[in-house]
């Protein structure tokens, strides 16, 4: 029979976690990866930076109508996804 490890306590400091999840090394990664999401998605559609006091974090939106409607008939940000995986970092 296998003894089973004890468990280990383990503590976050939250604020050195906080702080690394919002550097800017990790809003630049974030940055990165959402250019390179909306460039595959096509010209109507913008990457928009917008860190927030624990992450960082930004979003990809259609900027106009036709990007709207692109979004709704062909899922283009979700197809940009797969892509933006696809490629790594």
């Amino acid at each position: 029979m296998i003894d089973m490890p004890k468990r280990i306590p383990v503590q976050l400091d939250l604020n050195g976690l906080n702080k690394i999840m919002r550097s800017p090394e990790a809003q630049a990664i974030v940055d990165s990866v959402g250019r390179r999401m909306a460039a595959a998605a096509g010209e109507d559609f913008e990457y928009v930076a917008s860190p927030h006091r624990w992450v960082a974090r930004g979003y990809v939106q259609p900027k106009n109508a036709r990007g709207m409607r692109e979004q709704a008939r062909n899922a283009a940000l979700e197809r940009a996804l797969g892509q933006a995986k696809s490629t790594g970092n």
